[in-house]
């Protein structure tokens, strides 16, 4: 992040540091949750409402695309507290994963003694950590930490010092409070749509790490705008094909008619977080609807899915009134390197178009599955 230059004597360049050798994502989502509360008016809050927040900010990453916060042990159980505390919520509550953040906010209210242990371990150790680049005389593994007393002590010790971010209020255990130094306040404030970008990024490469074969991270973090969609083009070609070809629908069989489908994404556009078009059918709108957020069965339909997409590929390159439309679909749809270069060229036959369809699609089809993405077929 680049320096902040503000007319006050705020160590800035302390601030900047706070982020930095984060070997969990909790100093990421607590300095998010904090700067949400701040935005809200509030300069003084309670640890239980900080890590209410955290959970509700990474509800959307983890219930809707499994996304993991953290490392696991080697029996295979998750570590991370925050990642641990929405499993809960998901195998307890009835929350959608597209709820709203206050919506989620009051189900874990209502589940706060069920995620106690959750909250409790969170609360040990980030709202002190994160101060660590203010308290430089304080390393890594020094005791103090351990001793909250004398660390809380430590902190006012420092504040009246250099005036640092923020102090705790000793209270106990998660309802210790957070108070926001009123000379941090206006700064926070003045510049908060460039330090939640920060803490994005931030975020962003932490959980890329974490999760190095999930595609789109980006779009992960938050419900997705449904107008960045664009598969208008896409749909007009696929009812140009169907009345050259007879397209069948790949989970039932039966025979497509213009303008009676709806476009698929066969790996799902939550994992995949993109419209292209090799990755796009035209199928029956009742089992899309049955399909939902879930991978079709490999083995049953990647064929059938396959036919189709050299169907399209071999009337677009038969038909010159397709091309137009074909090349319409380039800005939004046909993005993919390997999609022009290889996939989408004059004079594949449909054994080497398949092939390389194939190549690309099954490693992506694999990690997602990998991720949690549950199987669907037709019953």
């Amino acid at each position: 992040m680049d320096l902040i230059l503000y007319e006050n004597n705020l160590d800035v360049e302390s601030f900047v540091h706070t982020l930095d050798d984060a070997t969990e994502c909790y100093k990421f989502y607590w300095m998010d949750s904090v700067l949400t509360l701040l935005a809200q008016g509030k300069t003084e809050m309670d640890f239980n409402e900080v890590i209410n927040g955290m959970i509700a900010d990474a509800w959307y990453s983890v219930s809707e695309y499994h996304l993991h916060l953290g490392l696991k042990d080697r029996n295979g159980n998750i570590m991370n507290s925050l990642e641990r505390a929405v499993n809960k919520l998901i195998k307890n509550s009835t929350l959608k994963s597209t709820a709203t953040r206050e919506e989620i906010i009051n189900t874990i209210k209502e589940f706060d003694a069920l995620l106690h242990d959750e909250k409790y371990q969170m609360a040990k150790n980030v709202p002190y950590r994160l101060l660590s680049s203010f308290l430089k005389g304080v390393g890594g593994n020094d005791k103090l930490w351990e001793h909250k007393k004398r660390l809380i002590s430590y902190i006012e010790y420092i504040d009246e010092k250099q005036c640092i971010l923020y102090k705790v209020e000793g209270a106990v255990g998660l309802k210790k409070k957070v108070i926001i130094n009123k000379q941090w306040v206006k700064m926070l404030c003045d510049n908060m749509v460039t330090i939640k970008g920060w803490i994005q990024l931030k975020k962003i490469r932490y959980l890329q790490q974490r999760n190095p074969g999930v595609p789109g991270i980006i779009y992960k973090l938050e419900p997705e705008n449904e107008k960045v969609r664009k598969l208008k083009n896409v749909r007009e070609l696929w009812n140009e094909v169907i009345e050259k070809r007879p397209i069948a629908d790949i989970y039932s069989g039966e025979k497509l008619q213009r303008n009676c489908f709806e476009v698929d994404h066969f790996v799902p556009w939550s994992y995949i977080a993109n419209d292209e078009m090799w990755n796009l059918s035209p199928v029956n709108g009742t089992l899309n609807s049955s399909k939902s957020n879930k991978l079709p069965d490999w083995d049953r339909y990647f064929r059938e899915f396959a036919q189709n997409q050299y169907l399209l590929y071999h009337t677009v390159f038969e038909y010159e009134d397709l091309r137009k439309k074909f090349e319409n679909c380039r800005r939004d749809n046909l993005v993919s390197i390997w999609a022009n270069e290889e996939l989408y060229i004059q004079g594949n036959c449909e054994e080497k178009f398949v092939t390389i369809l194939e190549q690309h699609m099954k490693p992506i089809y694999d990690s997602a599955r990998i991720q949690g993405y549950l199987v669907w077929s037709v019953k």
